[in-house]
């Protein structure tokens, strides 16, 4: 089951991914238990590995990257849905014969949040 969040996190985790050096991060060659930036400056440590994949290093070495490209995405998808919304509030407003309701059922949206909405 999916909760929604209580708040809005995305402020604090862009603030934190701003705060960080402007590189990339990586697992040392022969030592994936080591994340460098691209000048060999240890990031984090999570043992000494040699050659053993460690999940947790891929995950750590790729997680820059990998929350900016999330950030992006939570944004577009935000920008979709509004877009959605105010297409249904307009809808209700012009008139028509299909409520947005109606029409939400039908395209499998939950359709507006509005106190018109619920009624």
């Amino acid at each position: 089951m999916h909760l929604a969040p209580a708040a809005d996190r995305l402020p604090e985790i862009r603030a934190r991914l701003a705060a960080l050096p402007d590189t990339a991060w990586r697992q040392r060659p022969g030592d994936s238990g080591l994340i460098e930036d691209h000048t060999g400056h240890p990031v984090a440590v999570l043992g000494t590995s040699g050659d053993v994949p460690l999940p947790a290093g891929e995950l750590i070495a790729h997680a820059p990257a990998d929350i900016a490209w999330l950030l992006a995405e939570v944004t577009r998808l935000r920008c979709a849905a509004a877009m959605v919304t105010a297409l249904h509030q307009q809808l209700d407003r012009s008139g028509h014969l299909l409520s947005t309701r109606q029409i939400a059922t039908v395209i499998g949206h939950p359709g507006p949040t509005t106190a018109r909405s619920a009624r």
